[in-house]
């Protein structure tokens, strides 16, 4: 219906001058340009415009980490999430009993936390449970507040070079 109004709009505002090319009167209105957008302009503007949009589709990368969430890579990702928490606990010097007792907000966490979202396809729900962080609300959060150089000024040495090694790889 509102395709419908919009192709008679267009018919009555001068079409060659907003781009949608006239149809036959008995065209279906399923058919209708508008159904694939509707600008104000001539054909070369038409044009500049398909071409803008496709440079900037080129451009963007996805950010969804769901484009990154294909079962062997999760698979994979969960194990190398799993041999880093290991490692990162024993260059932080903690075990994985101390963690319940250690706040959500204890820097070793933050920066275990960090590198395992930013580096695997790990889920905030899979990070709070290993990392004994309460929710995956409450690591987004933790997340969202982080101040990296604070961050880093607060980590034991050995845990700071875990870190580098862990990227470096």
């Amino acid at each position: 219906m509102l395709v419908a109004l919009l192709d008679r709009r267009a018919v009555g505002e001068e079409i060659e001058n907003c781009g949608v090319p006239a149809l036959p009167a008995d065209a279906d209105a399923r058919c209708s340009h508008l159904r694939r957008g509707w600008y104000w302009g001539g054909q070369a503007f038409a044009e500049r415009l398909r071409k803008l949009a496709g440079q900037v589709a080129a451009q963007r990368t996805p950010r969804s980490r769901q484009n990154r969430r294909a079962r062997e890579l999760v698979a994979h990702d969960e194990a190398q999430a799993a041999e880093w928490l290991r490692e990162g606990l024993k260059a932080a010097g903690l075990r994985a009993a101390d963690l319940q007792g250690t706040p959500g907000s204890d820097p070793m966490k933050l920066a275990l936390a960090e590198l395992l979202w930013k580096h695997t396809t790990v889920g905030q729900g899979w990070i709070a449970e290993h990392l004994a962080m309460r929710s995956a609300a409450n690591v987004s959060q933790q997340l969202r507040r982080l101040d990296r150089t604070k961050l880093l000024q607060q980590l034991p040495p050995a845990l700071k070079r875990f870190l580098q090694q862990a990227l470096s790889t």
